[in-house]
């Protein structure tokens, strides 16, 4: 036998030894695998465990009186406001009002000059003396047929012309003095004694602010709802005090252009904080309600076509279907859906749903 024959069985006993070897450690591993363990039959899943209650907020709701108001923007006005001026020309003699003063009703303001028409009074006075002697002795002489009667009459009317003219110059005289129309407040003078004041020039504004006029506009939709004796309030700019004030006219018709309706309230003034002028933040009444429920915004849970609230009943959430009314800062008006008495859940609407346990941390 050849080395190349030997060499050919050699390395055919050992692949023949390396074969076996592996099938030995195949069974032994085989054996030593552990068998599944047997699933006992009717042996049910292992029991769920049960859902904590989720601690929530909630309200309780009570009835409660409700004011639908709008807040809108307005002015304050001046219930009477003039330029003091004068009909007539002529030269101012006399002043005698003071700047930013209460006046009355027809006190004297201003005197113009007036001496040329004093004079005319006082010749016209004496022409009407000498026509009244004339009429008695001519009167005294028709009784005793010495004159006619064509002579008499002549005498009486010369007499009634001198009045007449001595009217007319009292009443020229009247317009040379210029007084207060209207109890109120004086400003600035705008003229000075010894000058010239035409017509129409103004002297002196006249205000009466007591009660003073609060104008202001409302939305065409709310129209319907305010007229004379609405109530409102308003705060002057800067300042955190409440005026009550009642609407005493309204324009007629809604103005075109801005669809708004314009209204006039009038508010007591005795100390004449109020200026006329003033930025006014006018809230108005629109309804009022002595018997509403109110929930705070955030309890009600939006869904399609649907508003809803979470109400705790006996250790659950229960969804309740609502109708919502008027909407405030913090509030909204609940119309239908809910009962005096219902515990409304406020807080933790995220993690509740219908059936839920919950539990009340804190209840206001």
């Amino acid at each position: 036998m050849n080395k190349r024959a030997t060499r050919t069985i050699a390395l055919i006993a050992i692949a023949i030894v390396a074969l076996g070897f592996i099938l030995f450690q195949s069974d032994i591993l085989s054996k030593e695998k552990p068998e599944p363990p047997e699933e006992k039959p009717g042996a049910g899943a292992p029991a769920r465990a049960a859902m904590p209650a989720v601690p929530v907020e909630a309200v309780r709701v009570s009835p409660e009186a409700l004011r639908d108001v709008i807040t809108v923007n307005g002015s304050t006005a001046p219930n009477e406001e003039v330029a003091i001026t004068s009909e007539v020309p002529g030269k101012i003699t006399k002043i005698h009002f003071q700047e930013g003063k209460l006046t009355n009703k027809g006190d004297l303001l201003i005197q113009l000059d007036d001496e040329e028409l004093r004079a005319e009074r006082q010749r016209l006075a004496v022409q009407r003396n000498l026509n009244e002697k004339i009429a008695e002795r001519l009167e005294a002489l028709y009784k005793k047929e010495g004159v006619s009667l064509q002579e008499y009459e002549i005498a009486v009317a010369e007499v009634k012309k001198v009045e007449a003219e001595i009217a007319l110059i009292d009443a020229q005289l009247e317009k040379r003095v210029v007084r207060a129309p209207f109890a109120g407040r004086l400003g600035l003078r705008l003229v000075s004694e010894g000058s010239y004041l035409a017509p129409g020039t103004p002297i002196v504004n006249l205000v009466s602010t007591n009660p003073i006029k609060v104008e202001f506009n409302i939305p065409e939709k709310y129209s319907h709802l305010v007229g004379q004796g609405t109530r409102i309030s308003f705060r002057l700019d800067g300042s955190d005090r409440d005026y009550p004030a009642t609407v005493i006219a309204r324009e007629p018709k809604v103005d075109a252009e801005t669809r708004t309706l314009r209204l006039k309230a009038i508010a007591p003034n005795p100390d004449g904080s109020i200026l006329p002028g003033s930025f006014a933040n006018v809230t108005v009444d629109l309804r009022e309600y002595g018997q509403a429920l109110l929930v705070p915004t955030q309890a009600i849970v939006p869904e399609l076509n649907a508003q809803n609230v979470y109400v705790y009943r006996n250790g659950k959430a229960e969804q309740v279907e609502v109708q919502t009314g008027l909407r405030q800062e913090s509030l909204i008006q609940v119309t239908e859906g809910l009962s005096p008495g219902d515990t409304v859940i406020t807080t933790g609407l995220l993690q509740i749903r219908p059936g839920a346990a919950v539990t009340i941390s804190k209840l206001n």
